[in-house]
C-alpha cells in the first residue's frame, strides 16, 4: 500500500495521466533499473536506486509498467517502488501464469489489491468482458487504483474497501507508515516504521463474491500479510465447488497462519503449480 496522504491522492488525481514525468536524473535511474538482471548484485543495485528515487521527489510519476499506465508514488510503498524501478522483477512467474489462463469472460478476485497492478493487468489483458473485484481496506490505495484503471480506459474493475477475514464486522488495522503494502490486521507484526491503528470494515470472501454476483471464479490473488488462511479456508467451506477459484496465487506467510491453508487446498483438490517460496501458485486440475 502507499505513500501519500488521502488529500495528496485527490490533488494528483485531478491532473491527467502524463502530467507527472520523470526528471532527467530520474529517467536515467529508471532506465538503469530496468536493465538490471535478477541476480543478487542486480537486486542490491535496484534497492539503492529505489532509495535514491524516494529522496529525489515526493510527487508521483506517470509511467508505463508491465504494459499498463500507472501513476506511481516512490514514497513508502514497496510495491510502487518496485514497479517504478524494476517492473521486470514484479512477479513475472505469477503474471505469466495468469496471462496464460486469461479468456474474454475471465473473473478475478484481487484480495489485497494495493494500487491495482494485478487487477489492471487482468482487466486489460482479458478484455472488457472480464470481471475483476479488487479488495483492500486502505482508501488511499483504492483511490490510486481507481485513477490507474481510468488511465487505462478500464471500467470492469469493482473496488471494495474492506478487509477479508472469517467473519463480517470490524477489526483494527495497522497501517505501516514506512511501507503501506506491509499494513495488516496482524497488529503484532513487526513494522519498519511507525503504525497508525484504526478500525476497518471486515467482510467474508463468500459475501463479497455473492454481492458481486459472480457465478464462477477463474483466479484469485491473496496478499494480506498473514491473513491468507482466514480469507480462503472459510470460503472453501462455505461455497459450492463451482465457486472454488480455478487458480490461486497467494503470499506464503505460513508462519503467521493459524489454519492449515496448504492442507485445505490439497484437500480441495488443488495441485501446486509453482514453488512455495514468497508466493504459492495452485490450480484445480482441468
Amino acid at each position: 500500500m502507499c505513500a501519500a496522504r488521502g488529500d495528496d491522492v485527490t490533488e494528483t488525481a485531478a491532473l491527467p495521466f502524463g502530467a507527472y514525468q520523470p526528471t532527467v536524473l530520474q529517467a536515467r535511474l529508471i532506465a538503469l533499473g530496468r536493465r538490471l538482471p535478477p541476480t543478487k548484485a542486480g537486486k542490491r543495485t535496484a534497492s539503492f536506486i529505489r532509495s535514491a528515487m524516494r529522496r529525489l521527489r515526493s510527487e508521483p510519476l506517470d509511467l508505463v509498467v508491465i504494459g499498463q499506465k500507472m501513476r506511481l508514488y516512490a514514497g513508502n510503498n514497496a510495491c510502487e517502488k518496485r514497479l517504478i524501478v524494476t517492473p521486470q522483477f514484479f512477479d513475472p512467474l505469477e503474471l505469466g501464469f495468469l496471462k496464460a489462463r486469461l479468456h474474454p469472460k475471465f473473473t478475478f478476485l484481487d484480495i489485497g489489491s494495493n494500487v491495482g497492478a494485478y487487477s489492471i493487468f487482468v482487466a486489460k489483458n482479458a478484455g472488457p468482458g472480464a470481471r475483476v473485484v479488487a479488495v483492500d481496506p486502505n482508501a488511499i490505495v483504492l483511490k490510486r487504483l481507481d485513477f490507474n484503471a481510468a488511465a487505462n480506459g478500464l471500467t470492469n474493475i469493482r473496488p471494495v474497501q474492506a478487509a477479508i477475514a472469517d467473519a463480517d464486522g470490524e477489526m483494527a488495522f495497522a497501517l505501516e507508515e514506512s511501507n503501506m503494502g506491509g499494513s495488516s490486521l496482524q497488529l503484532d507484526r513487526e513494522a519498519r516504521g511507525g503504525k497508525t491503528i484504526f478500525k476497518v470494515p471486515v467482510r467474508t470472501l463468500a459475501g463479497v463474491v455473492a454481492e458481486a454476483g459472480l457465478d464462477r471464479v477463474d483466479a484469485i490473488k491473496i496478499d494480506v500479510e498473514g491473513f491468507e488462511d482466514k480469507v480462503l479456508i472459510p470460503y472453501l467451506a462455505a461455497v459450492p465447488r463451482g465457486l472454488y477459484p480455478k487458480a490461486v496465487i497467494l503470499e506464503a506467510n505460513i508462519d503467521s497462519w493459524a489454519g492449515d491453508l496448504i492442507g485445505a487446498l490439497a484437500g480441495a483438490g488443488y495441485e501446486t503449480s509453482g514453488e512455495l517460496a514468497q508466493n504459492g501458485i495452485f490450480a484445480l486440475p482441468e
